[in-house]
């Protein structure tokens, strides 16, 4: 509930109350169907294309889940942390739907 004194930052609140959400809001599992569609499109529309979507961080995380573990409030791929920072970039690489890899670009390289 929207007002309530939470432990944790509100994203994290949502992972550990899907149901959660603000007032006109959207909660965890609705985002993440959302960005599903959304995500499923664009990659079948561009099969072979290097494409850039930009997310809420938030949003990108609820996807992620689809593939990711949460684990101590952190998100992992395969046993490896995925640190998400705003802004940040990730690359994700697809095999039609299904994600083959997940890799930060550091913004901050010389």
């Amino acid at each position: 509930m929207l007002g309530k004194v939470k432990e944790h930052p509100y994203t994290i609140e949502q992972i550990i109350n899907p149901s959660l959400k603000c007032t006109g809001g959207e909660n965890m599992l609705e985002v993440k169907e959302r960005m599903e569609k959304a995500i499923n499109e664009i990659v079948q529309k561009n099969l072979g294309k290097k494409v850039v979507v930009v997310s809420h961080g938030a949003s990108i995380k609820f996807y992620l889940s689809k593939w990711c573990e949460f684990r101590e409030n952190k998100l992992f791929y395969n046993n490896t942390e995925i640190t998400t920072e705003s802004p940040g970039i990730l690359k994700l690489t697809f095999n039609s739907e299904n994600l083959a890899n997940i890799e930060k670009i550091n913004l901050n390289e010389d």
